[in-house]
């Protein structure tokens, strides 16, 4: 059963993604952009690797839009995704300044 504090929609959506893919795809990195100064996220989108090892734009989770990186984070872990931490243990995001402010998550599942 799914916790009431998820936000379902982006849940659901995240799990038919999982679906759809090889099982063997990776790479595999969620790519957001924040709305502003807060923390509500403007964009997200699923890359995967393709080929070739390049990280190629897979899908929009559209459900993100609005919500949070918890959330984000919170669904992926829910559907069975896993991530690396910084020694503090907090999710660890690439930022791009130069791509006009996007953070980079790296998951991945474990079986």
């Amino acid at each position: 059963m799914t916790d009431p504090a998820l936000p379902v929609e982006l849940v659901e959506q995240v799990l038919a993604l999982v679906e759809e893919w090889h099982p063997r795809t990776h790479p595999v990195a969620v790519r957001v952009r924040l709305a502003g100064a807060g923390p509500a996220l403007a964009s997200c989108e699923v890359w995967t690797g393709d080929a070739d090892a390049l990280l190629a734009h897979r899908a929009d989770l559209t459900a993100a839009v609005g919500r949070t990186m918890l959330d984000l984070e919170r669904a992926l872990v829910s559907v069975g995704y896993v991530y690396d931490l910084t020694p503090d243990g907090r999710p660890k995001y690439r930022f791009d300044a130069n791509g006009g402010g996007i953070y980079t998550l790296d998951i991945v599942r474990p079986w």
